[in-house]
């Protein structure tokens, strides 16, 4: 597994909520201004590359479900965030948030 790009994370949550949906689908969750079709349909197919996102036929079109759970990503997400800024030390990882309180402190 690979650390998603803000965007990817983006269309994964909405995708995450939803279950399985088509590209206008995922859209329409975003809050105004929607992302662009194009840009959305781009990204959803990169995120099948990756291995986070499967299809299956319907229509002319494509319906997409998530291949790799919210859980799977959270803990690989978790773990990696442990590693990269806290040197896999658990204790500082409770430290830093019981003082912070807030996880947009680290991002």
């Amino acid at each position: 597994m690979q650390r998603l790009t803000p965007a990817e994370e983006q269309v994964m949550l909405r995708l995450w909520g939803l279950k399985e949906a088509t590209v206008q689908d995922i859209i329409n969750f975003y809050p105004v201004p929607k992302p662009a079709y194009n840009t959305t349909s781009t990204i959803v197919r990169i995120l099948e590359k990756k291995g986070f996102v499967k299809h299956k036929k319907k229509g002319r079109g494509y319906i997409y479900m998530p291949k790799i759970s919210r859980v799977a990503y959270r803990e690989y997400l978790a773990t990696w965030l442990l590693d990269n800024y806290f040197d896999g030390s658990n204790q500082e990882a409770v430290n830093y948030f019981n003082q912070k309180k807030r996880l947009d402190e680290l991002l």
